[in-house]
C-alpha cells in the first residue's frame, strides 16, 4: 500500500498527465461508503485496509474523462466482494472487476501502460521483487509464473517474427503489467490455495493474455484475462486442496 500510495501522489503532483484530485476523492469516498454500508447492513466488521488497497489499484490503473467512471469502478469493486460470492468467499478480484466493467461500458475510460515512465517501471520491478521476499515465494507463485510465462511468450513471438530484441523488451516495459502482476495477482483472497494450482493459474493467465493481446490485439489484455479466468480458481481449489487464506480474526467474514 505504501508503493501504491506513492504512485498516486506522484501521479497527482509530478507527472505531466496528472491524476485529478477529484478522481482520488471520488474513488475513496465511494469505496469507503460502499464498504461501510454493506458491513453495517450485514452486521460485519469493517475491513478498511482491504477497501483502501482495492481503491488504490483502481486509481493507479484506471483513467477516465469523468470522475463518475472512477466512482462506478470503485462501487463495482467493493460491492462485488459482498454480492458475488461462493462458499463464503468472493470470486472476482475486486479492483480487476471494477476496472474491466468500466472499460467495457465506456470508451471514456482507459488504462495507460506507459504512464509511469522508465524510472517508475524499474522502481515497480524492484518493489515487486521485494514483495516476493515479504510474502514468500509460495504465496507469490501465481505472479511469478504469470510474468515468466508471459515474458517467454513475448520473446519467442518476437524471435519467430524476426523482430529485434528492443521490440519485445519495450512490450514488457509496461508499468500497468507490473502493477497487475505484483499488486493485483498477489491478492491472497482470489488466488488458488495450492502451489500447483497457483502455478497452473499463472501459466493459464499468461497464455490467455497472449492470445487476447497478440491474436485479438486487445490492449491490456491481462486485465480481461483475469476477469474471464477467475471462475477457474474455484475449479482448481476443488481438485487441488490447500490451506485457504483468511484475514485475521477481526476480518474473518472475508474468509
Amino acid at each position: 500500500m505504501i508503493v501504491q500510495a506513492s504512485l498516486i501522489l506522484w501521479g497527482a503532483f509530478y507527472l505531466e498527465s496528472k491524476l485529478p484530485l477529484s478522481h482520488i476523492v471520488a474513488g475513496f469516498s465511494v469505496s469507503l461508503m460502499t464498504q461501510v454500508a454493506f458491513t453495517r447492513y450485514l452486521s460485519l466488521p469493517t475491513n478498511l485496509l482491504s477497501t483502501l488497497n482495492s481503491t488504490l489499484s483502481i486509481l493507479i490503473l484506471l483513467h477516465a474523462n469523468s470522475w463518475v467512471w472512477i466512482m462506478l469502478a470503485c462501487f463495482v469493486a467493493i460491492s462485488s466482494k459482498f454480492i458475488i460470492r461462493y462458499n463464503n468467499k468472493h470470486i472476482f478480484n475486486p479492483s480487476n472487476l471494477g476496472i474491466v466493467a468500466v472499460l467495457l461500458l465506456t470508451s471514456s475510460a482507459w488504462v495507460a501502460p506507459g504512464q509511469w515512465g522508465q524510472a517508475a517501471w524499474f522502481i515497480l520491478l524492484m518493489a515487486g521483487l521485494a514483495l516476493i521476499f515479504i510474502m514468500g515465494f509460495s504465496r507469490m507463485l501465481t505472479s511469478i509464473s504469470f510474468l515468466v510465462t508471459f515474458a517467454g511468450i513475448t520473446l519467442l513471438r518476437a524471435f519467430w517474427l524476426g523482430d529485434p530484441l528492443p521490440v519485445p523488451l519495450h512490450q514488457l516495459q509496461n508499468g500497468a503489467l507490473l502493477i497487475f502482476t505484483f499488486f493485483m495477482l498477489s491478492d491472497p483472497m482470489t488466488t488458488p490455495s495450492n502451489n500447483i494450482s497457483r502455478l497452473i493459474f499463472g501459466i493459464w493467465l499468461a497464455i490467455t493474455s497472449a492470445i487476447l493481446l497478440f491474436g485479438f490485439y486487445i490492449p491490456n489484455a491481462f486485465l480481461y484475462a483475469l476477469a474471464l479466468s477467475m471462475p477457474l480458481v474455484l475449479l482448481l481449489n476443488h481438485y487441488f486442496t490447500g490451506r485457504h487464506y483468511h484475514w485475521p480474526r477481526e476480518y474473518h467474514y472475508e474468509k
